[in-house]
């Protein structure tokens, strides 16, 4: 699966808080969800950006993939995403 972001959501930074924006929704990144918003490019898989996490934060990967994973789905819940 390679996600990619609408190209209708639109990203903002307010006084370094980190948002993405829809249809009148608001959803607020932490720094883990603004890594996984900058790579739904459409050509990177959940495992790679599990990868990427894992690595920056030294943590097993197959509990980040599955924190991952859940991300993606809320997302694709909230149609902020296409897969």
């Amino acid at each position: 699966m390679k996600p990619t972001r609408d190209i209708f959501v639109q990203y903002r930074v307010i006084n370094g808080v980190k948002y993405i924006m829809k249809n009148y929704k608001v959803f607020q990144l932490d720094e883990v969800g603004e890594l996984i918003w900058d790579s739904l490019d459409g050509q990177t898989t959940l495992d790679e950006i599990a990868e990427k996490i894992a690595k920056l934060y030294k943590v097993d990967q197959s509990i980040i993939l599955h924190d991952v994973a859940v991300f993606i789905k809320e997302m694709s819940q909230n149609e902020l995403i296409e897969i």
